[in-house]
């Protein structure tokens, strides 16, 4: 017999959640450092130490995204997670399903080929790295679009089970018609 689905993400879950939305936000802007140290220099000019440093941050951030992922996907193992609105068609459930499958699967290539790229071989995987973001900016692009079409479309308060500092009072008033 399996336990009844948790009405809302716990704690946890919702803070590694909007921990990977920061700190994907944060890989933007120290990307372009990764090529500026890693472009081979003509001149031997060593690269700018806030691009080394940016580039540390790049890489650390990519990695706590995996790390926080893989948090995510131990606790939706092992607490659970809310069913999903009534009303769904089977097709919109299955369509859910996938794209959290492939936000984490992206999220775990990006991590695999930006190490690699940076590390080891960077004619062969930043490319692969690039064409990955650019397929993670597409699902994080649906997965937004679908939480805002929950909450202000179909007004199904989906979005609300994942804001922080929700208490059980508040949640329950939201759901009020």
């Amino acid at each position: 017999m399996s336990s009844p689905s948790p009405s809302t993400y716990s704690v946890v879950q919702k803070f590694a959640h909007w921990m990977i939305v920061i700190l994907c936000v944060a890989e933007f802007p120290t990307a372009s450092a990764i090529r500026r140290t890693h472009h081979v220099n003509p001149f031997g000019i060593k690269p700018e130490s806030v691009d080394l440093f940016l580039h540390k941050v790049h890489a650390w951030s990519g990695w706590a995204i995996l790390l926080l992922a893989i948090v995510l996907l131990l606790l939706r193992i092992v607490r659970g997670a809310p069913e999903l609105p009534p009303g769904m068609t089977r097709l919109q459930r299955r369509l859910a399903r996938f794209g959290h499958v492939a936000l984490y699967g992206t999220i775990l290539i990006l991590v695999v080929t930006g190490t690699v790229a940076a590390y080891f071989s960077a004619r062969y995987f930043s490319p692969l790295h690039v064409t990955f973001t650019y397929i993670g900016i597409g699902l994080v692009l649906v997965h937004a679009a679908a939480a805002l079409w929950h909450q202000f479309v179909r007004r199904d308060n989906l979005l609300v089970r994942m804001l922080p500092n929700r208490t059980r009072n508040e949640r329950e008033d939201s759901a009020k018609p």
